[in-house]
Order: C-alpha cells, then structure tokens, then sequence
C-alpha cells in the first residue's frame, strides 16, 4: 500500500511541477485536486480480511465486528486536449462499481459531442485488495493473499442534452492464490464481472438534483457457486446552499449465485441495503481553493447462508486543495 501511495503522490508532485513550469494558456487547460484524510470502518464481513478475524471457531455464524483506519490520499487531475469543451483527458480514484473495492485509480478521457452527449472511456485498477486463501478454515489462522482487479468503463453521459447517463463496467478478478479454488472447483474465485448502469438526473429546484440509479451485474468465475446476477437501485439527492454541498443516498440490492455452495448445500442469496450522507464544503475559515468533505455510511447485507451476513459503518474526514 505505501508504495501504491508512493507512487500516485509521485504522479501528482509530477502534474505539480509542470504546472509549475507550464505557460498561462496550459495551466489554464489543468484543474487538479488533492485530498488527504481518513476513512474509520467497524465492519463484519467473513469473506474480507479487514473485516473479520483470521481465527474461525465455526462457519455457521456471521463475523464479528472488525474496526480499522485507512489513509488516503485522493488526486483528481483533469487536462483539456485542444478547445476548451472538447477532448478531456483525466484521473481520479473513484470506483465504477462496488465489486471493485471502496478505492481505485481510473484513467480515462471523455469527449463532447454538441447536442448527443460526452462519450467516456476510462480504464482502471484497485491495488489494494486482498482475501483469504481459504475463507472456511476452522480452527487454524486463515492465510491472506492479494487480488488483482482491472478493467474498463466506456459511460455516454447526458444524452441528447438531458440528464440521462448510462454506462457499461468490465471488471477482471485475479485471486493471486485461491487455496479453496484449487481445492473444490467449485468455488474458484477468479472470474469476470460485467455491469450495466443508468441513472437520471431531475431538478426540482436550482438547488435539488435528485438521481435516481438503476443496474444489472452478472459475475462469471471459474466456481459456479461464486457466479451471480446482481440487481441494485438507489436514488441520490445532491442539495447546494451557499459554500455547503449534502448528498444522503439509500440503496437496496437483490444477488442470486448460479448453483449449490457445496460447503453450505444451499444456493446462497443475498439481499444488501445502505444509506449514506456525504458533505463538501467550500472555502473553510475562507481558504481560498479549500474545500472539506466529510461522509457517513452505514450497510447490511442479509443472506441466507448466516455466514455471509454482513454489517458496516464507516465515517471519513478529508481536506482537499483545488488548483486550475
């Protein structure tokens, strides 16, 4: 992780110095930010090594809360190609979809065509996943071992001039040694997930934006047990006054797996719900170019296997320092 950290505060410090040394007219085609803070999680998820503990005494209970702090570091770099308006090279951090991980780096550019919409393809990579080798261990410590999650993201966005927005997510997944793949097949974890996605933004008011968001996602992997079609909506409200920005969101998702998991001989099925309340605000103490962003998120996840229940709550402070 510090190398990854490492390496993205290299790329920035880069983007930095030349700006530094670039003309009015290129700094002008630059907006970049930086935010620094934490993220504190208290999570339950037997299937993540943050989130549960590496000792098992059954597998017939879901885990026990796990609490833990994670540092980031969050660039978002934008550059205009050409006329302003047009081609828009980019990176930021944020992920396509949830089966990614809560962080990755995306790197992508979007187009304008006047009255059809913005064409954006990005591609991306979360490198600080992890899992257990083997997530049904008992009585032994349970091995963790990296994951490799990579793909693309090609998104039309406001169509035809409206607030409508769609897009389509390759993801990748690599376990680097997937012990419980090896042995039973039938829960092999490296695989392939696509997703469709479309959202649609109303404006009730020049303050309110209310995004309702809707998506299919089907997951392929060499265990059919771990295979699924996963069904989620949310609505977003976005609600601006003055320097102060607040987005609450809820969400409720719907997952059913391909086959009997053979540990549990049952067919698992999922059912995942949320709600989060994010804040940005502008100028603090009347800081010229900073801006704080604080967020809360509470979930659960309902199977009918107990073992992949799942409970979270996680609260993040950052400070960010806008230039263009």
């Amino acid at each position: 992780m510090k190398i990854v950290l490492s390496g993205i505060s290299t790329l920035f410090l880069g983007c930095t110095l030349m700006m530094a040394g670039a003309s009015a007219e290129e700094i002008n085609k630059l907006d970049a930010s930086v935010g620094l803070g934490m993220i504190v999680i208290n999570s339950g998820n037997n299937l993540n090594t943050k989130g549960s503990n590496e000792y098992l005494t059954d597998l017939d209970s879901a885990a026990d809360k796990e609490s833990y702090v994670i540092p980031l570091i969050l660039p978002s770099i934008t550059y205009d190609v050409g006329e302003t308006g047009g081609l828009k090279l980019y990176l930021d951090t944020k992920p396509p979809i949830d089966e990614v991980g809560g962080f990755a780096i995306n790197i992508g550019g979007n187009y304008l065509y006047e009255d059809i919409g913005i064409l954006d393809v990005n591609v991306f990579f979360s490198p600080f996943e992890e899992a257990w080798e083997n997530p049904y261990v008992v009585g032994v410590s349970r091995t963790t071992t990296s994951t490799a999650k990579y793909g693309a993201k090609v998104a039309f966005n406001r169509i035809f001039g409206t607030g409508l927005r769609t897009n389509f997510v390759y993801m990748n997944d690599d376990v680097d040694r997937d012990v419980i793949g090896d042995l039973i097949p039938e829960l092999g974890r490296d695989g392939e997930v696509y997703a469709l996605n479309v959202n649609y933004s109303f404006f009730p008011s020049k303050r309110l934006e209310i995004r309702p968001r809707a998506g299919i996602r089907k997951g392929f992997y060499d265990g059919d047990s771990n295979s699924f079609t996963k069904y989620k909506i949310d609505l977003e409200a976005r609600y601006r006054r003055g320097k102060l920005m607040i987005i609450p969101r809820i969400f409720y998702s719907s997952s059913e797996y391909d086959e009997v998991n053979p540990i549990f001989n049952e067919t698992r099925e999922d059912d995942g719900y949320g709600v989060s309340v994010k804040g940005n605000y502008i100028a603090p103490f009347n800081w010229e170019d900073w801006s704080v962003q604080g967020l809360i998120n509470y979930s659960i996840g309902e199977s009918n296997i107990t073992f992949y229940d799942t409970e979270g709550i996680s609260a993040g402070l950052f400070m960010s320092y806008h230039w263009n």
